[in-house]
């Protein structure tokens, strides 16, 4: 499995959506379990399975699946 991969099973098990959700437009509006505490757990689960820290700054920002790919990509996981 590849990084790519690995980013929306991460996100499709974390959120527990269906196999086949179209990940690339998943966003913080669109699920209601991301709230504050999904959030705390995700960036949780991001670190460590992508061995990366996230700054405060950066967490905000951290709201679709986009933003996330893009600040791995930032961090050099080769997505």
């Amino acid at each position: 499995m590849n990084e790519l991969d690995a980013l929306r099973e991460l996100l499709v098990e974390f959120f527990e959506l269906p196999a086949e959700t179209p990940v690339d437009e998943l966003n913080q509006r669109s699920i209601d379990k991301w709230d504050s505490l999904a959030m705390v757990h995700l960036i949780t689960e991001l670190q460590t399975t992508f061995a990366v820290e996230f700054e405060l700054d950066e967490i905000e920002h951290l709201t679709s699946y986009m933003e996330i790919r893009l600040s791995l990509v930032r961090k050099g996981v080769e997505l």
